[in-house]
């Protein structure tokens, strides 16, 4: 598809679901287009990073359903906000670290999931004896009920997907109130409802403090960062590994299968060719499964590869821990996992081809200069001194309790800088976007029929 029609694809979607939203006399209706509207652009990479008056329009209609809740007197607890809670990935661990660890300070914390999610999540959310809601029903049910709950909070903290209309619009009337709410940004690269809405939005990486500066309009913005997980080597050391990491010494990469564009780019491929065939490493990938770019190396590429599929947290844990080193993933960058990487002191490689996160000093600017760092440190071995410095970074910045310490900060009415030094990195904020716009991919919603032809 060329790029001018698609871009005529986009506008034509985007201005009928606007159009339909401004033309719905039903609130139930309304909050399902807004829905395919957030989902439209969530998915799409498009150039839209947000829409502020889409919020307000919905959020006036809605205001008649609201009128009769009232705020609660001096409220105490604090409220978290999940879409959906997944075993998998570093946005669920993000938020519950930081309830933990909250509970942990006794304060008075309490869960709400507005989608779903997984059983494991739940147990592990009740093990940590966490008040827990869920809110199964879409629709004006579920925005009364939140707006009941939010209303009832000293401040809510949203960790949403970026088209949950519903809880932003709830959010929207708790500020109303004077009940501060604040955005975790955990969509940093796409179209979100409600940064514009909360009193600030909490940034986890630098890329995603200075796309929100370019691309939103926030209130205000503090940093809160990615926690590192907390390490208990006893714990790792006891898990049976056997079946699952190579034997003798490993590099270790984690990431899901989209993040290393396995079906649309080669770089990595490339990349996994020259460091299992070339130099005959082991390399252990850990999320994306087999795949049939993978079956493209070489017999010497392949007997040095391992490739496993969604992990559970811990053994990915210990299946890094026990690495030699750490390949972040490309063309997308990891995220916790990268963090935990530095906490464990191994050394990290990669390619910088978008955002960074923490300066990212780690990541190559070309593919030749990768691969020579690569050969340094199978020669030569790591710089323990910089190694030392990254996790002493990590452990002083970027643990759970630096965290939670910058969120209470920013909920007592603070705005936390970015705890580095990140002037020096080029960052491309519009990679993905520009990627995405040079693709035939383009997800139409449900409600939507029109002739791509």
């Amino acid at each position: 598809m060329a790029s001018d029609q698609k871009n005529l694809l986009i506008k034509k979607i985007d201005g009928t679901l606007m159009q339909a939203m401004l033309a719905s006399k039903d609130i139930s209706q309304l909050l399902k287009i807004a829905q395919q509207y957030g989902h439209f652009h969530w998915f799409n990479l498009t150039d839209r990073w947000e829409n502020k008056a889409v919020e307000n329009h919905i959020f006036q209609f809605a205001q008649p359903y609201l009128k009769d809740l009232r705020r609660a007197e001096n409220p105490t607890k604090i409220t978290h906000v999940i879409s959906e809670g997944h075993d998998t990935g570093g946005h669920t661990p993000l938020c519950l670290n930081i309830v933990k660890e909250q509970k942990a300070r006794g304060r008075e914390v309490e869960l709400f999931i507005t989608k779903r999610a997984t059983p494991k999540v739940i147990e592990e959310i009740k093990l940590a004896g966490i008040t827990l809601k869920s809110f199964p029903d879409n629709g004006l049910p579920q925005l009364l009920e939140l707006s009941k709950q939010f209303l009832q909070s000293k401040a809510v903290v949203l960790h949403i997907n970026p088209d949950d209309i519903v809880a932003t619009l709830a959010a929207m009337l708790a500020e109303q109130n004077g009940i501060p709410c604040f955005f975790v940004n955990h969509a940093n690269i796409h179209f979100s409802y409600g940064p514009a809405q909360c009193s600030a939005v909490l940034e986890i990486t630098a890329a995603s403090w200075l796309s929100t500066a370019k691309y939103r309009s926030p209130k205000s913005q503090s940093f809160l960062g990615i926690p590192a997980a907390t390490v208990d080597r006893a714990t790792l050391n006891a898990l049976n590994l056997d079946n699952l990491k190579p034997e003798g010494s490993y590099f270790v990469s984690v990431g899901t299968r989209n993040k290393y564009r396995l079906n649309s780019d080669t770089q990595f491929i490339d990349f996994v060719e020259f460091l299992c065939g070339q130099k005959q490493q082991q390399l252990l990938i850990v999320g994306p499964g087999d795949a049939p770019s993978f079956h493209k190396l070489s017999d010497a590429a392949r007997r040095n590869l391992s490739v496993l599929g969604p992990t559970e947290r811990q053994t990915t844990l210990a299946l890094m821990a026990n690495a030699i080193a750490y390949i972040d993933s490309f063309p997308e960058g990891g995220g916790s996992s990268v963090v935990n990487a530095m906490s464990l002191g191994l050394p990290i490689f990669g390619h910088r081809i978008s955002e960074g996160m923490y300066g990212d000093e780690f990541l190559s600017p070309s593919m030749e200069d990768l691969r020579e760092r690569v050969s340094d440190f199978i020669d030569n071995g790591p710089d323990t001194a910089a190694l030392q410095e990254r996790s002493d970074f990590i452990r002083d910045h970027m643990s759970i309790q630096a965290c939670v310490d910058r969120l209470e900060s920013t909920i007592s009415g603070e705005n936390c800088p970015i705890p580095f030094n990140y002037s020096n990195f080029d960052m491309d904020l519009d990679f993905h976007h520009r990627e995405w716009s040079q693709t035939d991919n383009l997800v139409v919603p449900p409600i939507i029929k029109i002739n791509k032809s």
